[in-house]
């Protein structure tokens, strides 16, 4: 008989992972948590009694559980790397948090990894799966706001606390790979393609050494521009704008949403030399669930999704060269073609 539920372990006890993954994992039915891992023993112990699952002695010891089919990482981006080549070796298929790894060839190493040894790897960018962008998709197919030319985001927010690891150097502390990262995703998949050029500004903590703000502009084929801002020092913002030939669409809320909240999208036109704002609902949703549901899927029918887990290891890899990319440009405080990094 078939399996139709994955065993899943979660390497590592951060916020994310309480405040959201294990309660979506729990949720569908096609998975099953059944172990958590942390450096710490007894932090795992007291989660694993919360959600009622096991706790392992170390991260090596949960990948060695051969109950476990698949690995959740939510680490920070400084420990990506290590920790899912090791869950790679060990067989496991794998969701890792946002931003992959700290550099382009990192995760060409790690997509290359995974690739030649049959594994699904997810890069846990769990806005693609909320359907209020499936609207604005829908808006711009359908013609209504007519050619879409400027897309432009904001995503930042009020300072953390000192010793949050963001600030982190060593850990992979980054602006531009916690909170960038979303509105680069975004702008290729509204515009449907990759940049050919990109700018980019990134501002420096002195003491740390992360970039805590930054600013970017990629730029498309068909001079379509995206433009982005993004912050660890800034008031809370968290959404993004298409501007078209016919129409101007507003996303208020769009890379962190909670299950609960229903998103409003407004699209704003002139009509009869008047003002019009339309304001389209769309469904509550639970976005983890939704990309949890779909990396379970895709690995309990990994026969039949050849190609289409060949076009997510291409959208990684994608991805991470525009971020390598941009770091390039605020480096060198000039303009950057893609085709520089190969």
């Amino acid at each position: 008989m078939a399996k139709n539920k994955l065993k899943i372990g979660i390497l590592g006890c951060a916020d994310v992972a309480k405040r959201h993954a294990i309660k979506a994992f729990q949720s569908l039915d096609n998975a099953e948590v059944v172990s958590i891992a942390s450096r710490d023993y007894s932090k795992a112990k007291k989660w694993a009694s919360d959600f009622g699952i096991a706790a392992e002695v170390s991260y090596d010891a949960l990948l060695a559980n051969k109950e476990v089919d698949a690995i959740y990482i939510p680490l920070p981006i400084g420990l990506h790397k290590k920790w899912v080549l090791k869950a790679a070796k060990a067989g496991k298929h794998i969701i890792c948090e946002k931003s992959l790894a700290e550099s382009f060839k990192s995760v060409k190493e790690i997509v290359n990894k995974c690739r030649s040894k049959g594994i699904v790897l997810y890069e846990n960018f769990m806005c693609d799966f909320h359907p209020q962008h499936e609207k604005v998709l829908y808006l711009i197919k359908s013609g209504e706001i007519g050619r879409p030319f400027i897309f432009n985001s904001f995503y930042g927010f009020p300072p953390f606390k000192k010793d949050n690891i963001r600030y982190s150097k060593k850990l992979g502390g980054s602006s531009l790979y916690d909170a960038g990262c979303y509105i680069v995703f975004m702008a290729r998949k509204i515009f449907g393609k990759e940049p050919i050029s990109v700018v980019c500004n990134l501002l420096y903590d002195k003491k740390t050494g992360v970039d805590t703000q930054g600013s970017i502009m990629l730029e498309f084929s068909d001079k379509e521009t995206a433009f982005g801002a993004f912050s660890y020092n800034s008031a809370y913002q968290n959404n993004y704008s298409l501007w078209g030939s016919q129409a101007l669409v507003n996303v208020g809320r769009a890379y962190s949403i909670s299950p609960e909240t229903k998103p409003i999208i407004e699209l704003a036109k002139i009509e009869n030399y008047k003002d019009v704002v339309k304001k389209i609902d769309v469904p509550a949703a639970n976005q983890f669930k939704l990309i949890f549901r779909d990396f379970c899927d895709t690995i309990l029918h990994k026969r039949d999704r050849a190609d289409k887990i060949s076009s997510i290891y291409s959208q990684i890899i994608a991805q991470a060269r525009t971020l390598e990319v941009l770091r390039l440009a605020s480096r060198e405080n000039r303009k950057v073609k893609l085709q520089e990094i190969e």
